[in-house]
């Protein structure tokens, strides 16, 4: 029973340290007005249900937000500048956006928004820093 115990024991304190940091620095912000939000991503369901988000009340040209217990893998990141603050990114003629927005690797799509692996980036057994360039 002893050994059974100790061994679930371990296994959660490895599952626990498997959580890693993952920290977003965005810039490319105008306007200190709005808020920010940003999304992180599995391929699975990349633009439909991220796997953690955040939304930053925007005070300055540059924000970092930090992901606590992000497991190893590969993800991507979305991020918009919602000036407005009506909790949408805002579109024009043939759904452009007219607010800042921005890819994990700075990818852009060709027509529309780029594809996972193009913004695809790897967290794995220490913690990341990425950075976003808003546009």
């Amino acid at each position: 029973m002893k050994t059974k115990l100790f061994l679930l024991m371990l296994f959660a304190a490895s599952t626990l340290s498997a959580q890693n940091q993952l920290t977003v620095v965005i810039d490319g912000i105008e306007k200190i007005k709005g808020q920010l939000f940003i999304a992180v991503y599995n391929e699975e369901n990349f633009r439909k249900k991220p796997i953690d988000f955040q939304i930053k009340k925007v005070e300055n040209e540059t924000i970092t937000i930090v992901f606590d217990s992000i497991p190893p893998g590969k993800y991507a990141l979305s991020a918009f500048h919602d000036e407005n603050s009506n909790n949408q990114l805002d579109t024009g003629t043939f759904g452009i956006p007219t607010e800042k927005y921005g890819f994990s690797n700075n990818a852009r799509g060709k027509m529309g928004p780029p594809a996972f692996k193009d913004c695809m980036i790897k967290v794995e057994e220490e913690d990341t820093v990425i950075y976003i360039t808003l546009m």
